[in-house]
């Protein structure tokens, strides 16, 4: 089961209605106090209504909408058990959470939240069973709060209404059971590490609750609390009864065990043991970090759970800023992702449309990396302030080279390189590659790393992926056609690179010299002016080269590409232009 759509009205500053859109990994960005961090909230508490929907006694189970004290229990209800909600979480209150600026109006309109989930063919079927409706795949429901009212239901105008709104729990249980949110807040407080820690224990507890011998023992244990708290109830008759003569009988109602929270606190041995909530913010959001980390290794087939983090940077060093957007892109994969974020580092270069700009507490997907630059902040250099796409290169020449045998291949690109939407940046080394993503990551641009097909550019695409820098289709290995390693220079035709080289050392270099398949260009190049007798230092020897093949290049107009560029060039291109 999967979020894809939220909408919100009438809660705190969102007044109008506003909706976006949810995927694997979506980012709210905006400047503070646009709305950003009340849609999360706005999300989490439907979340958390919709699970306690799912737990109302017997007696409510029919019902559609709560009034009076039976939505008061609802909104006040823990997430997880059946206490008074805490103040980690999210609870409903008339007066604080709904627009103050409508409160005194007659005829309000009440608080509306609007979720919309995606079914897979074993969910739909699995909905048949436990509620008797059946459905096409697609799941909206909407919570309304009033004053002293709420509602949960289908969203089902017409025929078949009614029977959705009497399936109403049954409806939110099938929710609850499949699918969880786990929401970080921008203030990272021992309660919220605690609820974190909590959310990961039942996550793993969700295997053994299936165990027959773990439910015999919970119902044993539950039994034995429901008689002892019973045997409290009796003995407390005859003392209302004293003040209160129409009571005929009280019963008290334990939490069930198996539903209780599983962690009472965090403590941490560095040296002496220390709760955790003694800690300074910095240690606690360094906490939440390796919470997330252990969420990325939760695998359930039953159960999913968003992740929903509001400012993911608070408190946090660069360097562990850059770790987490590795590990929400690395969870994204298997669980939804939401983030709130200022930070450019959080942005989705590959997907710019789950960008979500919050502006004025409205919420609308990015259409280009320049928009979400304006709504962040950023500023760039001249050179750059057009720029979707940073193309990463080891060289100065590869940078001047790879654009023009990508026009070459496909002159439509030519406006888009001209324009600099796409820009060719040299980082000078493979072993520079890294720390040039980590920089260009606060452009908002997207980034592909070109490395050439060697052992120094293999190594350094393996460390790039082994340490989620960027995603491996953003790695780029420049491969020749039927070649062992390659360069850039190997996708040039001879008799362009031969004239040049030749004129540089004078010396006649020929096709002969550069037929070795297996070895790269410049390797070819050292052995033929080393058999030339040219005196340049062998290591200056390929810069040299390399530079006066480009001028040559910059002088001609002609093609310049050989057979073994075809596949390499138009692969680099979809690649490049493929995630805009």
């Amino acid at each position: 089961m999967r979020l894809i759509e939220v909408t919100v009205r009438n809660y705190r500053s969102i007044e109008s209605e506003t909706k976006f859109f949810v995927e694997d990994l979506t980012t709210l960005v905006g400047p503070n106090n646009e709305g950003k961090s009340n849609l999360l909230r706005a999300l989490d508490l439907a979340m958390s209504l919709i699970d306690r929907w799912s737990r109302l006694p017997d007696r409510l189970s029919k019902q559609t909408e709560l009034t009076g004290l039976d939505a008061r229990m609802l909104l006040q209800m823990n997430r997880n058990t059946m206490r008074s909600v805490s103040s980690d979480s999210p609870g409903f209150s008339w007066s604080d959470d709904y627009p103050i600026a409508k409160q005194e109006k007659r005829g309000s309109q009440p608080t509306v939240i609007r979720l919309k989930f995606e079914l897979d063919e074993s969910e739909r079927a699995d909905f048949t069973t436990s509620t008797g409706i059946k459905n096409n795949g697609v799941l909206p429901v909407e919570i309304n709060l009033g004053r002293t009212n709420a509602s949960f239901g289908v969203v089902k105008p017409g025929r078949g209404a009614a029977t959705h709104r009497a399936k109403a729990r049954a409806i939110a249980e099938f929710i609850s059971q499949r699918l969880s949110l786990v929401s970080i807040p921008a203030v990272r407080t021992v309660l919220q590490a605690r609820r974190l820690v909590n959310d990961l224990a039942r996550l793993r507890m969700r295997e053994l609750a299936r165990s027959k011998e773990y439910l015999a023992l919970i119902e044993e244990i539950n039994l034995l609390r429901h008689n002892a708290v019973a045997e409290v109830g009796k003995g407390l008759v005859g003392s209302i009864q004293r003040y209160l003569p129409g009571v005929k009988g009280v019963e008290i109602v334990p939490e069930d065990f198996g539903r209780s929270d599983s962690v009472e606190d965090i403590l941490m041995d560095d040296g002496s043991i220390t709760s955790l909530s003694r800690k300074g913010d910095g240690v606690k959001s360094l906490v939440t970090l390796a919470l997330i980390q252990e969420l990325v290794g939760e695998q359930s087939h039953s159960h999913s759970f968003i992740l929903a983090v509001d400012e993911p940077e608070a408190h946090l060093h660069s360097s562990a800023v850059h770790e987490l957007q590795i590990l929400f892109t690395k969870l994204s994969a298997s669980q939804q992702v939401i983030l709130a974020t200022h930070n450019p580092i959080f942005v989705n270069r590959d997907h710019v449309g789950s960008n979500i700009l919050v502006l004025g507490n409205r919420a609308r997907p990015a259409q280009s990396i320049p928009q979400v630059r304006e709504a962040l902040g950023v500023q760039l250099h001249d050179n750059l302030s057009s720029a979707e796409v940073i193309v990463l290169v080891e060289g100065h020449t590869d940078a001047k080279l790879l654009p023009r045998l990508i026009i070459e291949f496909d002159p439509s690109k030519a406006s888009d390189i001209r324009n600099q939407r796409v820009v060719f940046k040299a980082v000078t080394g493979a072993g520079k590659m890294r720390q040039s993503i980590v920089r260009e990551k606060s452009t908002v641009c997207r980034i592909v790393a070109v490395l050439d097909d060697d052992a120094a550019g293999r190594e350094e695409a393996k460390r790039l992926i082994g340490a989620n820098l960027l995603s491996d289709e953003c790695v780029f290995q420049l491969r020749g056609s039927g070649r062992k390693n390659t360069e850039i220079e190997d996708l040039l035709k001879p008799e362009i690179f031969l004239p040049a080289i030749s004129k540089r050392f004078g010396r006649s270099f020929s096709r002969r010299h550069f037929s070795n398949r297996s070895r790269k260009w410049t390797d070819n190049l050292v052995e033929a002016a080393h058999s030339l007798g040219v005196a340049v230092d062998p290591e200056d020897l390929p810069s040299v080269a390399k530079t006066a093949v480009a001028e040559a290049i910059s002088n001609t107009e002609g093609p310049i590409a050989s057979e073994a560029a075809i596949e390499a060039i138009t692969s680099l291109r979809d690649v490049i232009w493929g995630g805009r």
